[in-house]
């Protein structure tokens, strides 16, 4: 029985923001798409800070100037980072029927204070879920290990077998199943609902 369901946010609710940026940054500078996706993300040691809400935007460009010899504009990388975020309608109405059933919404998201201020400024996707933790006020992210993935049980308030956790990246989704809780890895909207629809039925 599913009592409760977890999503992340980017590659899942929204589109891969991350992605389409570090594609059109690292053209536009000739950069290794790669290195910045490292950057960007947790694999680099200024990205986790970033994310875990420990450094600043400022000195997060600060990094990203001396690591690639460039002078950059902060305030218009910022925008063009988030603005690549757009939300899939597919897993928004999913979302609407699971609360029609009276199954609790919660997220769990590895998210700047710029980006996530932002979504929810222009899309109000908060009024979507009953609760939810960004990585930027907690202090740590889902690549941090297992205590991560408690705190965001224990929001829920329910047993481990009666969450699901859905995330585009499989590491994550393993890591909620160690705990006890179900999971999927997101390819589609459509593949989702098809999953979730078995998952309800037992």
């Amino acid at each position: 029985m599913i009592n409760s369901a977890i999503f992340d946010l980017g590659g899942v609710y929204f589109t891969d923001g991350t992605k389409e940026a570090v594609k059109k940054i690292s053209q536009r500078y000739d950069l290794n798409p790669e290195e910045l996706s490292n950057l960007f993300g947790t694999k680099s040691e200024i990205g986790k800070l970033y994310r875990q809400g420990k450094i600043k935007s400022k000195q997060f460009w600060n990094e990203f100037e001396k690591r690639f010899k460039l002078k950059v504009n902060e305030k218009e990388l910022t925008k063009q980072w988030i603005s690549f975020y757009k939300p899939i309608i597919g897993t928004i109405n999913l979302i609407k029927k699971l609360r029609k059933k009276r199954i609790k919404i919660y997220f769990l998201s590895d998210n700047v204070k710029e980006r996530s201020e932002h979504l929810q400024n222009k899309f109000n996707f908060l009024e979507n879920f009953n609760g939810g933790l960004f990585s930027h006020k907690i202090g740590i992210t889902k690549s941090d290990g297992i205590e991560t993935f408690k705190m965001a049980l224990k929001q829920t308030g329910d047993k481990a077998k009666n969450v699901v956790f859905i995330d585009d990246k499989e590491d994550y989704v393993k890591t909620a199943k160690k705990l006890g809780m179900q999971g999927i890895i997101f390819k589609s909207p459509q593949q989702l609902n098809n999953e979730l629809i078995r998952m309800l039925k037992k």
